[in-house]
């Protein structure tokens, strides 16, 4: 009996074949379609609700308002810089600020970090100089004193997540598509008023959100901006955050 090989196929005169490797087949869920219009069709989806899909968006920013307030993730960490004219001692805090984190001001080439203070607790001084302390106040973050000329400062804060047609995509989303899911399913079934529903999807939430914390802890500790005030107000001292 003859054995078939490629190089006796070729000797008898018939041609090998080539031996084509199959087209992977497309990912049906990768990241980059985790945005907006995917998350309200996998909730109508698991609601088995068409009737409710006027109200997704509705439940989407009840899961982000929980979102925001709980998650510490580095992916809604932005750095923003303002420039202060020489006088000047507070800044408008830019549109989706939610928690800071830290704060500098430039002295030359070099970035000194601003120690952070309660509002009530920050030392103000009328006289320029070069800022010491800095806290959240309102719309503001203010200084300790005016700056005594043109100066920048940079502001790292935790942003708001806000998702919407005109801004379809977050890093949360993408990464952490299930917390974005359970949170909105349970704010639908806070609405259908189905207990049931909402005791298993806050469990999936809260499990969610503990891993989410838990991995983001292992790149990097996160821990909060804290004073240095003690000694200078008497054994009085806060923190950066205004809550």
């Amino acid at each position: 009996m003859l054995g078939y090989s490629p190089l006796g196929a070729t000797a008898l005169g018939f041609s090998t074949p080539a031996i084509v490797s199959p087209e992977p087949e497309p990912d049906p869920e990768t990241p980059d379609e985790r945005d907006y219009a995917w998350l309200q069709a996998e909730v109508i989806d698991w609601l088995h609700r068409k009737d409710l899909k006027a109200k997704i968006p509705k439940f989407i920013t009840i899961a982000e308002a929980r979102i925001n307030r709980i998650v510490q993730a580095r992916g809604m960490e932005i750095e923003a810089t303002f420039s202060l004219a020489a006088g000047e001692s507070s800044v408008l805090l830019p549109t989706g600020f939610g928690t800071p984190i830290a704060a500098w001001i430039a002295d030359g080439t070099v970035q000194r970090k601003l120690t952070g203070a309660l509002p009530e607790l920050l030392p103000r001084d009328s006289q320029r100089g070069e800022p010491l302390f800095c806290a959240i106040d309102g719309s503001y973050l203010m200084l300790d004193c005016p700056v005594d000329r043109a100066r920048a400062v940079t502001l790292r804060y935790r942003g708001q997540l806000r998702l919407s047609d005109a801004s379809p995509n977050n890093s949360i989303l993408t990464k952490y598509p299930d917390l974005y899911l359970y949170g909105t399913l349970m704010a639908a079934a806070m609405f259908i008023r189905d207990q049931d529903s909402l005791q298993a999807w806050s469990a999936m939430f809260d499990t969610a959100v503990k891993e989410l914390n838990r991995n983001e802890s292992r790149a990097r500790a996160i821990a909060p901006l804290r004073t240095e005030l003690a000694g200078l107000l008497g054994g009085r001292c806060g923190n950066f955050y205004t809550e």
